[in-house]
């Protein structure tokens, strides 16, 4: 393709901060509290192929860990990302930019975990919650999700506001906004910015997530050995959770 689809040089001085201060540190080391947008991404005229891939591609949607919500990820060939007219790199293109952002938002070097396509159907949402730890900041499997960025595909639907909880008032929603379409969201996604998604109430909200640690740091075989007994508590926990939505229980 021809057309520009991601964006060329990230303009620090272009960031939109929704929060920025100096915190005290957490126990996985976050000291500086950041939700920043990076706006124009992606160029809007290739939303509709990402889009179109999404829901066409050989790859299954798949339940994830909130109501009304299902992801997939994102591992395909060249052919295949011609057909639905997008440039042969350009899932790993886009990745290498999420990076970027990251690392200039953040001021350090950071490494790749997870990435996923998700999308929210009509009663969809999230509960407040942190992406490497309890309410507490008791830390678990998921501690290597030290950041998270967010790329927002999409607008034309209702509802589904990203919001942040005062963990000091009952996890009241002090900040809350609908996304803008294009634009990747960075924050630290611990206890430190505990975080939900409000109802979708009318359209489907698509998303790009990616989860991210600091590139320094390892971890030994113990430790790793312990995640998955603590993640296998965590998939019980949540296919209970799944039975319960079936019921109609939310």
């Amino acid at each position: 393709m021809n057309q520009i689809e991601i964006i060329e040089n990230i303009d620090q001085s272009k960031f939109i901060y929704h929060q920025n201060k100096d915190i005290e540190a957490t126990r996985l080391g976050v000291t500086t509290n950041k939700i920043v947008e990076v706006p124009n991404f992606i160029n809007p005229d290739i939303v509709p192929n990402m889009i179109d891939f999404f829901e066409h591609c050989d790859i299954e949607w798949g339940d994830i860990a909130f109501y009304g919500s299902s992801g997939k990820g994102i591992l395909t060939d060249a052919e295949t990302m011609r057909k639905f007219g997008l440039s042969d790199n350009f899932f790993s293109d886009i990745k290498n930019k999420y990076q970027e952002a990251v690392e200039l938002v953040f001021e350090r070097k950071v490494k790749p975990n997870t990435s996923h396509a998700q999308k929210w159907d009509v009663g969809g949402f999230a509960s407040p919650h942190s992406d490497n730890s309890d309410h507490d900041g008791n830390i678990n499997a998921f501690e290597i999700n030290k950041y998270v960025g967010i790329l927002y595909l999409n607008d034309n639907y209702e509802g589904g506001e990203l919001y942040f909880c005062d963990k000091e008032n009952n996890l009241k929603p002090y900040l809350s906004f609908k996304p803008n379409a294009c634009s990747y969201y960075v924050f630290p996604g611990g206890v430190e910015n505990i975080h939900g998604v409000s109802e979708i109430t009318k359209g489907t909200r698509y998303t790009m997530v990616s989860f991210w640690d600091y590139a320094e740091i390892e971890y030994d075989q113990e430790t790793l050995d312990k995640w998955k007994e603590e993640e296998k508590i965590v998939r019980q926990q949540q296919a209970k959770q799944k039975e319960e939505w079936k019921k109609g229980v939310k």
